[in-house]
Parts: C-alpha cells; structure tokens; sequence
C-alpha cells in the first residue's frame, strides 16, 4: 500500500492593460508589434472622448491538461494469434524462444481483458445504485462543542510545536521520557497531538520498502526514521501505551495512491490505522501516515502535515478507510464494501474546506448526458473557496468550471472527446491564502459507444472568470461556425464593462447592468475572446481575458 497523493494545478489568466490612450488591441495569442488604430471611444460617456492604448500583458500557459501522469488501465490490448501451420515447423523450432514470449503476452492481454470486462460490469452497478448510504454516527455526542475546541487548542498551541522541534532523543525510551514530562497537567487531547505532532515530524514514509513488504520494530523506526504504514500504525501504538492511553490498530482497506475509481475489490488489506479511547469511552480515530505526507506525481514522498486525520469524525473517515472489522467504523449502520466503492473517492481538503457534493450524492461514477455530450457534477461551497476541474492525462477533453447563482452551487462540466473510462478531478483552494488549487474530489465516468452522439468542446475560460464566479448561459460549444450569428449570454459579478474582440478588432464597450452581459454578434474567421473590466481599488483600466470560442469555417 502506498499512502495518499496530492495533486495542485494553477490557473492560467489573461488581461489587457489600458493606460493612457486607447488603440485597437491584437488578437490573442497571435501577438504583433503593429498597433492598429481608431479603436472606438466608450459608448456610454457622454460628451466625452477618452482615447486610450491598448497594451498587452499575456500569461498563457496550457489551460486543459491540469492532470498528473497516468497510464489508461483500461485500454484495450489485441492477443497474439500464434501460427500453428505445419507446413512451418521449422520456422517455429527456430523462433520457439520468440513463440514463448508471444504466448505469454497473449495470455496478459486475455487477462488484461478479463479485468476489463469485470471493471466495466462493476462499473454499471455503481451507476445504477441510487440508494442513500446512512453515515450517521454510532455516537453522535463525541464530537461535542467541548471535544471540538480542545482539538483546536491541542493544534493550535505553537509551544508545543517548538518543544517537540528542539528535543534530540537518543533512544525510543528517552522520547517516552520527553512525552510524560511534556504532558504534565495537560488533558488526553493534548497528549496524544503531541505524539501525532513528533510522529510526523520525524519519521518519513519509506516508498522502496512499501514495494518489498518490509516490517519494522517501533526501536527500529525510531532509529531509522522511516518506515511504511505498518510502521506508522506500530509506533503510534507504542507511544501511547508508554504513556497510558489505550490505543488499537485498525487493519482495512484504503483508497491510496494506487486506488482506481472503477476497481471492484481490493486484493489484500493494504493499510492499517489507530483508534485511541478517551474519556474511558470514546474511540477516535487517527490516521499518522496521512496524516504526516503524501506520494506525488513522481511517486516521492513528500512531508506535509494534515490535522484532517488526527481524531477524525467516523462518516469522514469512512469514505477512504474501510475497517476489515466492520466494529471500528463507528457508524449506526456499518456500511459493505459495495458501499464502500460506491462513496466518492474524497481527499482531506474536501473536508477542510467545508465541500458537499450534491450531485452525485452517493456515487463515485458520474452520469453522461448524451443529449448534451458532457457529465455534469454539483458541489456546494463556502464563499471564500473556489473551484476548478480537469480530466486525469487527457489534454484532447474538455472542462468547465463555472458557479451557478440562481442555485448557490459550482457547476463542474466534462465534455471527453471519445467513448470510454475517465477519471474526473476536482480542485479547490481558499481565496487570499493560496493561489493553488488542492485535490479534493475524484470521480469516474464511464461513457458507451452508443451514448456518446457527438463530440462537444467547452469554451475555454481564464483565471478571472472562476475568480468572479462567472457563468456562460450561452454558447457552451467552443467551435463555432464563421458568418453565423450567435448571442453571448453570460453572467459576470463584479463586471463594470464588456468588450469583445473578433479576431482582433473590438466591439463597442458595454456598460453591465445586473451581473447580466448579453450580446449578438457575427462569428468571425478565427477566435472570439470576450474581456472584462471588474471593480478594483486602484481603479486600474484594465480588462480580464474571461472567455474564449473558436472558429471552424
């Protein structure tokens, strides 16, 4: 087992600045040193001529492919048909090397088929369940207001931090020593922060030995600093027993590093993780290899800690931990491991950032709309978290991320560009704390030969249009036909005024009223790019590159 990934993306933007005088700006991204002239004055001043150069400043890095490297497991491999002839007896007597190796590549691609077929069977039930999964807490109480604060105070008290940092324990017992005169007069919460705070400080995640299976002792950990989940799950058991906490080891099923959204079983057990009581009766659980790291894209382990997994709420923990012993759920109504592959596949900051998905609830497969060539996912969130989202190692399928205010929800879109399995990915981060956005939901979607009609292409959109919470009413096709007229019907907060540029030459401005721009234009011969000019406090001219279609002729 390898522990959790975490992948980031960054948005791409777009803007042009307007300084002193006004020209008719160059098309994007076919930029030219030649400024053409008599761009049009605003519309809506009266009496007034302000007459201002177009100046470009364009950051345009690939908007589409947002995801980490990945090899489809689902793509279809042809047997080697073996040439039986007599008449070729020779022949085979000379290649029987060569015929070996053959037949054993073919007997992979019968099997590789075979998981194929499975896969895409398991697949369908989990489209077709529609049944309410109950994560209801077997003690509703635990997670009291009182719980809750000294959790956050434990976090938050930064001269714990800095004793643990400053401590250079020789032995595993001289640590234990270090912990008890640490804990003097501090309440249980606090006691076992401090253990999962040392742990994931100091001890790495050992990927080379995770390969072989290696198992260590809490002395060897200790001495080594590195280990696997076993090893995590061992020493975190052994410091708190040395200090007098009752603390067990939860052997389960994990959605990992290696987890595929569409997988039907898991061939062994593959983690384990810990339960402490406290209070003398309360279990809660705890999670110190997530908690402490996570694998990248280039399957390096890389230290972050993650507060999501110490003492972690059951039906939280429940949707990437699944208990062998259904007991140690601490669920009113333990869920199967249907169910178990049913939730979506939820990383820690879906958590932490106060997500819900609304639709699907309970699936991890979304539904392919074949009418409207795209599968749609709905997620509720907090006013200070924006999303966005792409499809894993495909640059050739197309995204949309928009928020929908009429229903207070994200509107995550995903158009592929042929039949098959894909796996969707949606990031989230919080504004004026980070300009990354984190991994925190991943979804399938399985789209048949029959259901897929037509190939859609959705706009492209730029960083200020997700910032803004923008919406596209229409088109949502990103190709267009030259000559034909079409209204761009959109939704744009905080908006001042709108221009939009046809292969270069701008439109008129226009003045927004109500968050609403609607206009009919002429589709050009090469690209229409739709700008913005939003509220700012330096009262900056500029305008914000929102949207982009293409022209087909």
């Amino acid at each position: 087992m390898v522990i959790n990934s975490n992948s980031t993306i960054q948005l791409e933007n777009i803007h042009a600045v307007i300084p002193s005088h006004r020209s008719r700006p160059q098309s994007v991204p076919n930029l030219s040193p030649r400024s053409p002239k008599n761009s049009p004055d605003r519309s809506h001043t009266a009496g007034k001529r302000h007459v201002y150069r177009q100046k470009f400043i364009i950051d345009k890095p690939p908007f589409l492919n947002f995801a980490s490297a990945y090899i489809n497991p689902y793509r279809s491999l042809t047997p080697i048909i073996i040439n039986q002839n007599p008449r070729h007896r020779l022949k085979i007597r000379k290649h029987l090397k060569r015929k070996h190796k053959k037949q054993e590549i073919s007997n992979n691609s019968t099997y590789e088929q075979e998981n194929e077929s499975e896969e895409s069977l398991f697949t369908a039930q989990l489209i077709q369940n529609t049944k309410p999964i109950d994560l209801w807490p077997s003690d509703p109480n635990s997670f009291d207001m009182e719980f809750i604060r000294q959790r956050q105070m434990a976090i938050d008290n930064a001269s714990y931090r800095e004793t643990i940092h400053s401590w250079e324990p020789p032995s595993l017992d001289h640590l234990t020593a270090l912990i008890k005169d640490l804990i003097t007069d501090k309440n249980v919460i606090e006691q076992v922060w401090i253990i999962f705070y040392w742990i994931s400080q100091n001890i790495l995640y050992d990927v080379d030995a995770d390969r072989e299976n290696f198992k260590q002792k809490p002395d060897e950990i200790f001495h080594s600093r590195q280990t696997t989940y076993e090893g995590y799950a061992a020493l975190f058991k052994t410091l708190c027993n040395n200090i007098s906490i009752k603390c067990i080891d939860i052997p389960g099923y994990a959605k990992d590093f290696h987890f595929k959204i569409n997988q039907s079983t898991f061939p062994h057990i593959n983690h384990i993780w810990n339960a402490v009581q406290l209070n003398g009766n309360n279990w809660y659980l705890i999670d110190s290899v997530f908690g402490s790291g996570y694998i990248d894209n280039k399957y390096r382990y890389k230290k972050h800690l993650n507060i999501h997994y110490f003492l972690t709420r059951p039906e939280h923990m429940i949707y990437n931990h699944l208990p062998e012993d259904s007991q140690w759920q601490f669920l009113s109504k333990p869920i199967s491991m249907f169910n178990y592959f049913c939730l979506p596949y939820l990383h820690s900051y879906y958590f932490i950032f106060n997500l819900t998905i609304i639709s699907p609830r309970f699936s991890s497969i979304v539904l392919f709309d074949k009418h409207q060539s795209y599968a749609e996912v709905l997620i509720q969130a907090p006013n200070d978290i924006q999303l966005s989202c792409s499809i894993k190692n495909d640059n050739k399928s197309t995204c949309l991320t928009q928020y929908d205010s009429n229903r207070q929800l994200w509107q995550c879109l995903f158009a592929p560009y042929k039949n098959g399995f894909y796996t969707l990915i949606i990031y989230a981060n919080r504004l004026l704390v980070s300009s990354m956005l984190i991994n925190v939901i991943q979804l399938g979607l399985e789209v048949s030969s029959k259901d897929f009609i037509r190939k859609k292409i959705l706009p492209t959109t730029y960083r200020k249009f997700i910032e803004n919470k923008c919406q596209i009413f229409s088109p949502l096709d990103a190709v267009l036909k030259s000559g034909t007229k079409i209204t761009i019907h959109c939704r744009m907060p905080n908006a001042l005024y709108v221009r939009i540029s046809l292969d270069g030459v701008w439109l008129e401005e226009v003045m927004l009223k109500n968050e609403i721009f609607k206009q009919q234009i002429t589709v050009p011969e090469r690209e229409i790019i739709v700008y913005a000019q939003f509220r700012n406090k330096q009262l900056t001219h500029t305008y914000n590159g929102l949207i982009r279609y293409l022209v087909e002729k």
